[in-house]
């Protein structure tokens, strides 16, 4: 090697060497060994397709997947001619660092290509099939692991962690945790937030099964699959558009009140209110504002009902927010 003008040039016989003892520890299973040598013609330039593969196969073999990817990610974008050397390469680097998801959205994709060789489609889809198996049990098995939580949760009454594990458990399907779930709506003990972030979890998954709901002493039939969530309930809706003036000459006032609406629904859900509570949850949450932003409008007097409503807003508002954390 020479240097010249601050560069390090390879000269023939030293690419040749460190070509020839790179590929050869490739096939002996010499990993460290080949990456000394190869990174080397790759970092000047001088790596052909048969040392990137070499390099490649290397790096996943010690487990340096994030260089694998980078180099794979280059060579199928500049590549033409050996794109798909470079894909079957790549997706069985995804394949080898556990990303099933990734390599799943990329077959994929590759699939509805009409270039694709057929030795090479059937290559992806027997990938494709073997990373769903993967990825379906490890589903499962989070699965399995996160109902137990949730049913310690219940046990112990850890709140926090009982609305962190709905939260994560809600894209699943109900399926057997069904029973447990519809017995946890009566229970009087249980948090009213847990118990809409519950129906919430029915609600999605579509169960149009009529369930027994207790709240704040009352008892209520309801079919959570057949209702609409509570932030897109009419109710919520007509109360919204009372305070649709506020919002052009408060904004802050009006943002800080839909928010407090949006909980105090939240928490009563499915109970929700009545037309005729409309209008004093309305001069509540317009009091509210006031006397939250200290605005010379704030009424001096407030009736008893309308403070009734103010301080059941006020208290939802804040179980809505130490169980949330929002």
């Amino acid at each position: 090697m020479e240097k010249n003008k601050g560069e390090v040039v390879l000269f023939p016989k030293l690419k040749e060497k460190l070509r020839h003892e790179g590929l050869e520890a490739v096939r002996h299973h010499k990993y460290e060994e080949a990456i000394q040598s190869l990174e080397t013609l790759l970092r000047h330039e001088e790596a052909d397709d048969e040392v990137t593969t070499g390099l490649l196969i290397a790096w996943v073999g010690v487990g340096e997947y994030r260089k694998a990817e980078e180099v794979c990610l280059d060579r199928m974008k500049y590549s033409e001619g050996t794109y798909f050397q470079y894909l079957h390469i790549y997706i069985t680097i995804l394949f080898h660092d556990g990303k099933y998801k990734e390599l799943m959205s990329l077959v994929e994709e590759v699939l509805d290509r009409e270039d694709v060789p057929h030795d090479v489609r059937t290559q992806l889809w027997q990938m494709y099939k073997v990373s769903k198996d993967i990825e379906d049990n490890h589903k499962q098995e989070e699965e399995r692991s996160l109902v137990q939580e949730l049913q310690e949760a219940f046990e112990h009454g850890n709140l926090h962690n009982q609305w962190n594990l709905i939260q994560k458990l809600t894209p699943h399907t109900l399926d057997e945790k069904q029973g447990f779930l519809e017995a946890q709506l009566m229970n009087k003990e249980l948090h009213p937030v847990i118990k809409t972030a519950i129906l919430e979890w029915f609600r999605k998954q579509g169960v149009q099964r009529p369930l027994e709901v207790h709240k704040f002493g009352k008892t209520l039939m309801f079919k959570p699959g057949g209702n609409n969530g509570g932030h897109d309930h009419y109710i919520l809706k007509h109360i919204e558009y009372r305070l649709s003036s506020i919002e052009q000459n408060h904004p802050s006032m009006y943002e800080l009140i839909v928010v407090m609406l949006y909980r105090y629904i939240y928490v009563r859900y499915p109970f929700l209110p009545t037309e005729e509570e409309v209008p004093l949850i309305t001069q509540a949450l317009k009091a509210m504002g006031y006397e939250y932003l200290q605005l010379q409008q704030a009424p001096n007097k407030i009736e008893a009902e309308i403070g009734s409503y103010m301080q059941d807003i006020e208290v939802a508002n804040q179980q809505y927010r130490a169980i949330t954390g929002e």
